[in-house]
């Protein structure tokens, strides 16, 4: 009897939090919305022609010329 008490209490408590945690949610939604960060457009970088013609050389060497590069992004 006991055990089926704690586990009703138990149980309604988790129901209480995730109700009221829905209800904060939708409140700081509300009143407080997140502000846009405006967009950055960034230039792309240039790699040097020495840097390409490097990887292009050991990407050749280490496939044995069985792979292909398609494109080389600078991050």
């Amino acid at each position: 009897m006991l055990m089926g008490v704690g586990m009703g209490t138990v149980f309604l408590v988790l129901l209480l939090i995730i109700f009221l945690s829905g209800l904060l949610v939708r409140a700081l939604n509300r009143w407080a919305p997140e502000a846009e960060a405006p967009a950055v457009v960034k230039k792309a970088a240039e790699i040097p022609a020495k840097t390409i013609a490097a990887i292009t050389a050991a990407i050749h060497k280490a496939s044995n010329g069985k792979a292909q590069i398609v494109k080389i992004e600078k991050k």
